[in-house]
């Protein structure tokens, strides 16, 4: 398996051909938003590749110089390599990648309990899980929607307070004033 961090110009040609299909429309940040980030280095969107060259998978991260985790803001494997081990592997990959800098990734699944389709979370938080995952002591509430928060290990576990302190800097990088306020929300740790 191949991982690239993408350019400008192949980040856009996923979100278009790949991300619009994977993502609802309300979850996508406009392609402006991340392309910004991207030259201010805190956003790294990485590509899988199979040895023949043909994506497998794509995962883009917030990343923050002071921040010993990362968030996993988007995550897919492509539809013809889903059931088939690609995204363990890939999580494998990526939590080593991020080994020598970082501690861990955080990752928010859509609460099941508030979640459209209760079962489709269920499942993704358990792929999490068996890819070696841990609970965090806390939840946030992003635009309206709840999630549960996860860590999967790079270098470490990090402990809660850890990732509600990078989660909270994270965001108040990607959500500007007005939006942060009233649209973002953190509870326990």
């Amino acid at each position: 398996m191949k991982i690239v961090l993408l350019n400008v110009e192949q980040a856009q040609s996923i979100y278009r051909s790949q991300m619009v299909r994977d993502f609802p429309e309300s979850e996508l940040k406009p392609f402006a938003s991340v392309q910004g980030m991207m030259t201010r280095g805190l956003y790294e969107p990485l590509a899988f590749y199979d040895e023949a060259g043909a994506l497998m998978a794509y995962a883009w991260q917030a990343v923050l110089p002071q921040c010993r985790n990362v968030l996993l803001d988007y995550f897919a494997v492509l539809p013809q390599y889903r059931g088939s081990g690609v995204g363990t592997a890939v999580l494998k990959e990526l939590a080593a990648y991020y080994a020598p800098r970082k501690q861990s990734l955080i990752i928010e699944c859509e609460h099941p309990a508030e979640a459209p389709e209760p079962a489709v979370a269920r499942r993704r938080i358990g792929f999490y899980l068996r890819a070696g995952a841990h609970a965090a002591a806390m939840e946030s509430r992003l635009f309206g929607v709840r999630y549960q928060i996860y860590s999967l290990p790079a270098d470490g576990l990090a402990k809660d307070e850890e990732i509600h302190r990078d989660l909270q800097e994270l965001y108040r990088t990607m959500v500007p004033e007005p939006y942060y306020r009233g649209n973002v929300n953190f509870f326990g740790a």
